[in-house]
């Protein structure tokens, strides 16, 4: 293996995630938004291929050659792939929603106000559920956004930990294993 190249699969499946999950994003922002069981629906979707995209980037690292298949080799390049994932992702809801659509969240709110008046809420639980907006707004704003990216790396690489584990090259029995040098 050249020096350099451990990164090269968590960098290239990084900017592959990170490039799927803009356009999961403006997908869902776009089209989604005047659904709130909808858009939910399709954040988890969004997620779980993100996910799944993530244990692609350890099966390719494993498949490397020259590889050895580690755990800590899986992780690294998992971490570095949700590095620069939750990194698209603050920069794509920075630029969304500051530029692209600034009433985002106004406009949500008022199609989620409809969807709890359609279904009968009563105003006081209507008035509990509309105070949980002003949270996501705060969100948000960038400040918010840095603390998620931080939220974010941190839930993703749980994941990837787990992800590794269960990739990491298994070892046999019958065959002994050969001495490091």
């Amino acid at each position: 293996m050249t020096p350099g190249s451990k990164y090269n699969i968590g960098i290239r499946y990084g900017l592959l995630t990170g490039l799927i999950y803009i356009i999961m994003l403006f997908i869902r922002y776009h089209f989604a938004a005047s659904n709130p069981i909808f858009i939910g629906l399709f954040a988890i979707l969004t997620y779980l291929v993100i996910l799944i995209l993530f244990v692609f980037t350890g099966i390719a690292r494993k498949k490397e050659p020259g590889g050895s298949g580690e755990m800590k080799e899986i992780f690294q390049s998992i971490f570095i792939a949700i590095l620069i994932t939750e990194l698209f992702y603050v920069m794509f809801n920075l630029i969304y929603f500051r530029f692209v659509d600034p009433a985002f969240w106004d406009n949500f709110k008022a199609a989620s106000l409809r969807i709890m008046e359609k279904a009968g809420l009563t105003k006081a639980e209507i008035d509990e559920k509309m105070r949980s907006f002003k949270d996501v707004g705060q969100e948000t704003k960038p400040l918010g956004l840095i603390k998620g990216y931080g939220t974010g790396v941190v839930v993703d690489s749980i994941f990837g930990l787990i992800f590794a584990a269960l990739l990491r090259k298994k070892k046999s029995a019958l065959i002994p294993e050969e001495p490091k040098k």
